[in-house]
């Protein structure tokens, strides 16, 4: 069984990107797994955004830049993987509830 680079983590955090948007199942820093409505291709590059709105110092999100590795159908949603190959970080305003 092949060794992870990153350690991952389990989530159900929203991100968007620019056909849409999904939720991510798990994360680490050079990868993502998340399932969406939207059919995307094997090979495409990505770019996509994260929000944690719960960090004890604030919101922050993460804008990220990669590439789709696999897609598996199930049902109708799609399972989305990418290799991240770039992130940025930046302080965000809190959402109004």
């Amino acid at each position: 069984m092949a060794r992870r680079r990153e350690e991952r983590f389990d989530t159900t955090l929203a991100l968007t990107f620019e056909e849409g948007e999904g939720l991510a199942r798990n994360v680490s820093a050079g990868g993502i797994y998340f399932t969406t409505d939207v059919a995307l291709d094997e090979g495409a590059p990505l770019r996509f955004r994260l929000e944690f709105q719960n960090l004890p110092g604030g919101p922050v999100a993460v804008n990220c830049i990669g590439r789709i590795v696999r897609v598996e159908v199930q049902g109708e949603k799609n399972g989305v993987a990418a290799a991240i190959q770039s992130f940025e970080f930046f302080r965000v305003a809190p959402k109004k509830h």
